[in-house]
């Protein structure tokens, strides 16, 4: 591995170089709380101006051996909620500039989209960060290199009206939020060639924040696909993005693919206690292998049919996740202890 400290502005700023997330990773998430914090450190940061800066903390990436055209092209492993949220944050500041509005030093709108927003010339243009199937085209969009899809990815949009609405208010210091903007450091990791991205990161999220059951199945999906190149199917493409594009669709308060995926578990396996959530997936890996043959594809398709009887019957969809939730704490009192006889 290499370690390097530099300013956050300095990585996104690479020239010729694109950021792209892999698809095992989660979609972005971080909240409004999230975006708060980051606005109130860069601020405190561009009025102090005199410590040693503000360390964001490690963003861990690889280089993609076929690059993106004749663009390098990053893989970021582990840092993608940061980097996204401060592309929303200089996104929000360029539409700010674009109305008017001075930067010191001469630092334009134009400045700021072509060194930390866009990668590419003329019609090859395009978002300098990529994100995954279900937030690329929305950032995109901020950012100026598309148009915005018939469905946005809310958080996106939410964070980025966020910090404009800030730029928008009486007072707000522009001078200071660029100094503050200048002084976010962060470590860069480049994994080694040898290194495998996947495991790089499951072995970080495992010292973290757990992965969900989606996340898991996601792996599973990106790891089979991997093993079984040569087949000519592509679960990722075929299974998995319509079970996430369904699920999402919906746009129903707590409905997710987690939250779909237990729910029919549950109803398969009521009978089988399960003690916490950690233990979901591996009675998912037990229906894996003894209702659908090792079949990873027919166990989404079997997902996909469930989620959709889910978004379209409100009934049916509430007391299902009611039962799941009561399901994945082991707390109904009628089951029994089969679950440790299956192993994972």
């Amino acid at each position: 591995m290499k370690i390097e400290q530099e300013r956050l502005l300095d990585f996104m700023g690479k020239d010729g170089v694109r950021f792209a997330i892999p698809v095992f990773q989660r979609v972005y998430s971080w909240t409004s709380r999230q975006c708060e914090e980051l606005w109130d450190d860069v601020m405190r940061e561009g009025l102090d101006g005199s410590g040693e800066g503000h360390f964001m903390g490690m963003l861990l990436y690889s280089t993609d051996a076929q690059g993106w055209g004749e663009i390098d092209q990053l893989d970021v492993i582990d840092g993608q909620q940061r980097l996204t949220t401060a592309t929303l944050l200089v996104c929000a500041l360029v539409r700010y500039v674009e109305e008017g509005e001075a930067l010191p030093d001469g630092v334009s709108a134009d400045f700021l989209r072509s060194r930390f927003l866009l990668v590419g010339q003329g019609s090859g243009v395009a978002g300098k960060l990529a994100l995954s199937d279900m937030d690329r085209d929305t950032l995109y969009a901020l950012v100026g290199a598309g148009e915005m899809p018939e469905e946005p990815a809310a958080r996106l949009v939410e964070n980025f009206e966020l910090f404009y609405g800030k730029m928008a208010q009486p007072g707000f210091d522009a001078a200071r939020l660029w100094s503050g903007l200048q002084r976010l450091e962060v470590a860069s990791v480049l994994l080694a060639p040898e290194d495998n991205p996947q495991l790089v990161f499951e072995s970080l999220n495992s010292k973290g924040m757990a992965l969900s059951l989606a996340d898991r199945v996601r792996n599973l999906v990106v790891v089979t696909d991997e093993g079984s190149s040569a087949s000519g199917v592509d679960l990722f493409e075929d299974g998995w993005l319509p079970l996430e594009r369904v699920v999402e669709g919906a746009d129903v308060e707590g409905l997710d693919v987690t939250a779909v995926l237990e729910a029919w578990l549950a109803e398969s396996y009521r009978d089988t206690r399960v003690y916490d959530k950690s233990e979901v997936y591996g009675v998912l890996k037990v229906h894996l292998r003894d209702a659908c043959g090792g079949d990873l594809g027919r166990l989404l398709a079997s997902a996909l049919d469930y989620a959709r009887s889910l978004v379209e019957n409100e009934a049916l969809r509430e007391e299902a996740l009611e039962n799941a939730q009561r399901w994945v704490a082991g707390k109904p009192k009628d089951l029994i202890s089969e679950y440790k006889m299956f192993g994972d």
